[in-house]
């Protein structure tokens, strides 16, 4: 009996301490420690497994698809004007002024407790700033909108060269597929739910990837005839240099999603939500430099302001194919918020009659813009120079210094007077550069 009662004083001890430890794994929290449900599978499942909503690697996905796109496809091309060197350097600052932004951004709403950059901006600065982001985040779609109007015109065009069509046609290709594109589109545009075109955006990445792969490919091939070292410019000190600036700082600009991911996240936290940060920051800046180091090693001075453009074999025609049907669906799908945010300014959210009205102004008005100033490469830099720059740098440092002057700190101290250097600055720059991008490109 005493046995008995000691082997099964043993069992309980035993289950009381694997209880224990499976209760421990449970509550493990980020503190360098991992979740229970991670110790039962390798890393290789971990990471390329399938991927689960509010997870570190579909937030990171997400977050990327959201910065990605079109304005990466110019970058080869800003070397031409800046130097390789000046762009590389001016690629990282880009990056870390982004990461920088989503930091204060995020411990602002932490610790104020705002789940969406317009409340934290109204909690800030008032319901006027409200309003004036607002409106900053409309200028910023409707920028979008019309690059992608462009981009598909100029795409299709670019097929259909492939075919031999004669090029005296190009006018009439722009004006004609633009309206085509504009009366085809605006059914999409107007459906509510717009969320089975969400893997468009995953498909976009793809397409980048393939993109990316077959301009190192030929690059490699074609190194050994074409490649001149004397024809590489490294540094080239003018006011362009501004412009380059915007248009690069245009593909860091993602942080209208950052609050959306904060909420979808498990276990929402600050050091969680800054993993995904540096993450998805890290990888697009590597893909950012790759494509423009080996895009503009491939042809120097020549590079096109879209750097596709450049070739014309078969697996880039398919390339420009795809991607004019991404473009397709962007619209839409950056028409939505953008539409949103109109009837919320407006306060007409539910009438159909407004909804219906703000979606042909936008659907028409971007598209006729398109058509009449196709300059891709001057919008980018309006983009990232003026709209993106106050929705990235300027509003994040002004809500972050007027929250900590609150809490009682002074303008001396360093922290204060960093961000405040960092806002004038890239304020300064970024703006120089969207309109000397207006002059330029």
């Amino acid at each position: 009996m005493k046995i008995q009662q000691s082997e099964d004083e043993d069992n309980l001890s035993s289950k009381l301490q694997d209880d224990g430890v499976n209760q421990s794994a449970d509550n493990l929290s980020d503190e360098g420690q991992l979740e229970k449900s991670t110790l039962h599978y390798s890393w290789f499942v971990r990471t390329f497994g399938p991927m689960k909503k509010g997870s570190l690697r579909q937030s990171v996905i997400a977050l990327m698809c959201a910065a990605m796109g079109s304005g990466m496809l110019s970058f080869p091309s800003n070397p031409v004007q800046s130097g390789l060197i000046n762009c590389i350097i001016l690629m990282i600052i880009c990056a870390l002024l982004s990461r920088f932004s989503m930091y204060i951004l995020m411990k602002c709403a932490f610790k104020y407790d705002q789940h969406s950059y317009a409340e934290l901006v109204k909690f800030a600065l008032g319901p006027s700033m409200q309003k004036f982001y607002s409106v900053d985040v409309i200028c910023y779609t409707f920028g979008a909108i019309v690059c992608y109007q462009i981009l598909f015109t100029q795409f299709v065009w670019q097929v259909l060269l492939q075919f031999k069509v004669d090029e005296s046609y190009k006018d009439e290709v722009r004006y004609i597929g633009g309206s085509i594109f504009m009366i085809i589109n605006f059914p999409v545009s107007m459906m509510r739910d717009l969320y089975s075109l969400r893997y468009f955006t995953h498909l976009q990445i793809i397409i980048i990837a393939y993109i990316l792969v077959t301009i190192i490919i030929f690059f490699f091939i074609n190194a050994p005839e074409k490649f001149d070292s004397d024809k590489i410019v490294y540094f080239d000190f003018n006011i362009q240099i501004t412009s380059t600036f915007a248009a690069t700082f245009f593909g860091f600009i993602c942080h209208q999603l950052i609050f959306p991911i904060r909420s979808e996240l498990k276990r929402s936290t600050f050091k969680r939500m800054s993993k995904i940060f540096n993450r998805a920051i890290f990888s697009e800046a590597i893909i950012y430099l790759t494509l423009m180091i080996f895009g503009y090693l491939s042809f120097f001075e020549t590079t096109e302001k879209i750097i596709i453009d450049n070739y014309d074999t078969l697996a880039f025609t398919i390339a420009k194919a795809l991607f004019a049907f991404i473009m397709f669906f962007a619209v839409p799908i950056n028409l939505n918020p953008s539409r949103l945010t109109v009837l919320q300014l407006i306060g007409k959210e539910k009438s159909w009659k407004a909804y219906v009205i703000s979606t042909v102004i936008l659907q028409y008005t971007t598209g006729v813009i398109a058509m009449i100033y196709p300059n891709v490469k001057a919008i980018f830099g309006l983009l990232g120079g003026i709209f993106g720059m106050i929705m990235v740098i300027v509003l994040p440092c002004t809500l972050y210094i007027t929250l900590e002057l609150k809490e009682g700190k002074k303008w001396s101290d360093s922290d204060i007077l960093i961000t405040l250097l960092i806002g004038v600055f890239s304020g300064i720059a970024g703006f120089t550069g969207a309109i000397v991008s207006q002059i330029y490109s």
